[in-house]
């Protein structure tokens, strides 16, 4: 396996807590450029670089645009937009619009294989809520490393709604976007990627970034400040909080706003979740907030079997300090209602799907680590993950050429979603927004009551969802279904389906 299992010789050790000693990179923002038809272009490449992940130490990564990460696109609602996506990498790749509902032909799963040299030329329109997307690589059975290398980026959706109910939306000042992302570096600080046993379970790392950097802080203004979050870890999830336990106010989940703000104190927040969160810090100039994970206080049995945790799934670690200045001057407030509540009847097909776990564990193990698909990644960083022997769904692997579930177009489909494996797993599905109907056959808590497109199923539980469907996805160009730790997807738990 790639990637070296020294101790961390030249890294200052990451369990003393603040470092909070550089500032917190914002993404750039694409906006698109019109052209004689109003049709926006946006162009992104994938290529490699260097990057400081940790400070004083230079490690080679993927991104956009760039040597990590990628800029954030912002999109207006309905608008026809023209994407140019080449791939400077020496991998095949593809480009995922996550959260997005487009048809299939365009939505860049494994079908719309990017070839290196190539440029892959969809045009697309997105006409849903505005909301905060994400988009990433995902060819079959590489995921997971490609997005560990670095390749990821938010994808805002516009449509004014924000500002008209008076909402933080200053981009990089009071409305900020936070990737949160956990890491392994060896003792040179080369990315470490799949090299321990447990990492079977889905990649951990020991390093908790934000946008790119390890526990950085911002410089923001008093007054209700906006977060928009993304956990983009690979397997991690996060139980997120403010280290002086207050109040904050969620107002949007994966895919829109809600019917009204949620306070809470704290917010689990699964692989591909994404959450807006309000903050007042109107009283606040002059003082510093921390914004942790505090795994210690999660739901438990997240990871029942000894494999699936860490250290830090036990644990307590901070990822980003707040500095709060002076006013900003603009005037922005807490709504106390923001959308209609979204409803939807279900007049479509029923399904019921089973998360499976630990299917032929046996053999894996006595397989060896890490079979046969490899590749090279960014410092030499192995991108072999084994073979497809742990986790599925129906009792199926992933088949690209298997299409395992039809739903007809224009109706809103009844699934209900079954763990019955060892873990919770997060439940992502392509080309629909849809709502929680019940968890254990309760209403879905207040924060999960908007559009989303990612539900973390917890151990023995039952989701029922409503998704409806717009756009048409062929044989050629399925959609998927797929837990969200990438391991787990890329070790075949996904599965296709066609919307005609």
């Amino acid at each position: 396996m790639g990637g070296s299992m020294m101790e961390h010789a030249t890294i200052n050790d990451t369990t003393v807590p603040g470092i909070f000693s550089r500032p917190l990179p914002v993404p750039p923002q694409l906006h698109g450029k019109a052209d004689a038809r109003s049709v926006l272009h946006y162009a992104l490449r994938a290529g490699g670089g260097h990057s400081k992940l940790v400070d004083g130490v230079r490690t080679l990564t993927w991104g956009y645009n760039g040597a990590l990460l990628g800029p954030t696109l912002r999109v207006p609602r309905g608008k026809p937009l023209q994407m140019w996506i080449a791939n400077g990498l020496g991998v095949s790749t593809t480009l995922h619009w996550h959260g997005a509902q487009v048809p299939g032909e365009v939505d860049g799963g494994p079908h719309n294989l990017i070839t290196p040299g190539a440029v892959w030329t969809p045009a697309l329109t997105l006409d849903q809520p505005a909301g905060t997307l994400w988009y990433h690589p995902h060819p079959d059975t590489y995921t997971g490393p490609q997005v560990y290398a670095g390749l990821a980026g938010f994808l805002l959706i516009d449509d004014g709604e924000d500002e008209r109910l008076g909402l933080p939306h200053t981009y990089g000042v009071d409305d900020i976007p936070l990737a949160i992302q956990d890491r392994r570096l060896d003792g040179s600080g080369r990315l470490v990627y799949m090299n321990r046993m447990p990492d079977m379970m889905g990649m951990k790392g020991d390093r908790f970034l934000v946008n790119g950097v390890e526990q950085p802080y911002a410089q923001v203004p008093a007054g209700w400040l906006r977060l928009r979050l993304l956990n983009g870890s690979n397997a991690r999830i996060y139980n997120l909080a403010f280290a002086d336990d207050r109040e904050f106010h969620v107002i949007a989940g994966d895919a829109g706003l809600l019917e009204q703000p949620v306070a809470l104190r704290s917010l689990l927040l699964a692989p591909a979740e994404r959450a807006e969160i309000l903050v007042d810090l109107r009283l606040e100039q002059g003082r510093s907030l921390v914004l942790r994970s505090d795994s210690s206080a999660a739901v438990p049995d997240l990871y029942r079997m000894p494999m699936a945790a860490d250290a830090y799934d036990r644990g307590r670690f901070d990822l980003l300090q707040l500095r709060v200045g002076s006013p900003s001057g603009q005037t922005t407030h807490l709504p106390a209602r923001l959308i209609a509540a979204p409803t939807l009847l279900a007049d479509g097909p029923k399904h019921d799907f089973t998360l499976n776990g630990m299917m032929g564990m046996m053999g894996m193990m006595g397989g060896g680590f890490g079979g046969g698909r490899t590749a090279d990644g960014p410092g030499g960083m192995s991108m072999g993950i084994g073979g497809r022997d742990l986790f599925a769904i129906d009792g199926h692997y992933m088949r690209m050429d298997v299409i395992d579930l039809k739903t007809p177009l224009g109706r809103t489909a009844h699934w209900r979603v079954r763990n019955s494996s060892t873990m919770a797993h997060p439940f992502h599905v392509h080309g629909t927004s849809f709502l929680i109907r019940s968890r254990n056959g309760n209403p879905p808590s207040a924060h999960e009551s908007g559009w989303k497109d990612v539900v973390l199923v917890r151990r023995g539980e039952t989701v029922e969802l409503l998704a409806p469907f717009h756009h048409r996805a062929d044989a050629k160009h399925p959609y998927m279904y797929h837990c969200h730790i990438l391991e787990h997807e890329d070790n075949g738990m996904m599965g296709q389906f066609t919307v005609t």
